[in-house]
C-alpha cells in the first residue's frame, strides 16, 4: 500500500472514531444531566433547569449525523466516480468536510457542559 493510501486510510478511521467519541460525550452529557435532575427532584427541584443542556447535547447528536451523512454521501459519489472510471471527486467547501460538522460538535459539546454547569450552580437548595 503506498504511503497516500495509508494516510488517507488512517485519516477516515480516525474520523470514524472522533465521531464514535461525540457520539459518546453528547449521550453521556445527556445522561448526566437527566440523572442530576431526576436526584434533585426529590429535593423538590423542577427539572426545567436541564432543559436547555439537554437541547443542546441533542444538537450536538444532530449535527454529527449530518457529518456521518455527508461522509456517506461523498462515499457514494467517489464509488460512483470510480465506476464510471472518472477521478475522484475533490470536496473542498467547508460544509462537505467532515472536520466543520466535528468542530461543531464539540463546541457545542463544550457549551452544553457549561450552560449545565451554570444552571445546576444557581439551584438553591432547601436545608
Amino acid at each position: 500500500m503506498d504511503e497516500v493510501a495509508e494516510h488517507e486510510k488512517r485519516s477516515r478511521e480516525v474520523a470514524d472514531s472522533l465521531r464514535n467519541f461525540l457520539i459518546g460525550i453528547h449521550t453521556g452529557g445527556i445522561g448526566a444531566m437527566l440523572a442530576v435532575a431526576a436526584s434533585l427532584a426529590d429535593r423538590r427541584v423542577h427539572p426545567r433547569w436541564a432543559f436547555w443542556p439537554v437541547a443542546i447535547f441533542t444538537l450536538g447528536l444532530v449535527v454529527i449525523g449530518l457529518s456521518l451523512i455527508l461522509a456517506k454521501t461523498r462515499e457514494i459519489k467517489r464509488r460512483d466516480a470510480a465506476t464510471r472510471g472518472e477521478s475522484a471527486p475533490v470536496f473542498t467547501a467547508l460544509p462537505w468536510r467532515s472536520q466543520t460538522w466535528d468542530a461543531l460538535s464539540l463546541f457545542l459539546f463544550v457549551a452544553a457542559a457549561i450552560v449545565g454547569l451554570v444552571k445546576l450552580s444557581s439551584i438553591q437548595l432547601d436545608p
